[in-house]
């Protein structure tokens, strides 16, 4: 039984490769071959030289699955660079409202400390005209 799940798992190891192979899970170097079979006539396929037909416990895969999965790696890939692209903008676009921020919070304090001396102005001519029309 423990062969079985063994094969398995060497089977589902070997569908999950993608792109075009290099070595076989045995270790040994793929290499790539054209098929002579009625069904895929002139047809490339990557395969173990150690493996069979009944062997399914090395690889065998068609180059031309292979080279799709490449592609959409590569494609995938494409859109992390773009994506990556648009976060670096973002991240220029959020540094530049941050230190606008930053201006408008020192201007705002700037405003503060101008009304409390305008308001302590306010309150000492307050006092005086209160002062006069005591005195007065």
């Amino acid at each position: 039984m423990s062969s079985v799940n063994s094969s398995s798992t060497t089977r589902d190891r070997l569908a999950k490769q993608r792109g075009i192979p290099t070595r076989c899970n045995c270790g040994e170097a793929v290499n790539r071959f054209t098929s002579k079979t009625i069904q895929n006539p002139g047809r490339l396929f990557h395969c173990c030289p150690l493996g069979s037909q009944k062997d399914k416990t090395h690889l065998f895969k068609w180059t031309d699955k292979s080279v799709v999965e490449e592609i959409e790696d590569f494609q995938d890939l494409f859109d992390v660079r773009a994506g990556e692209a648009m976060m670096t903008r973002h991240e220029s676009r959020i540094q530049e409202m941050e230190d606008a921020m930053c201006h408008y919070e020192e201007k705002t304090s700037e405003c503060i400390r101008e009304l409390r001396g305008i308001k302590a102005l306010f309150v000492c001519c307050l006092v005086m005209v209160f002062l006069y029309h005591i005195y007065a």
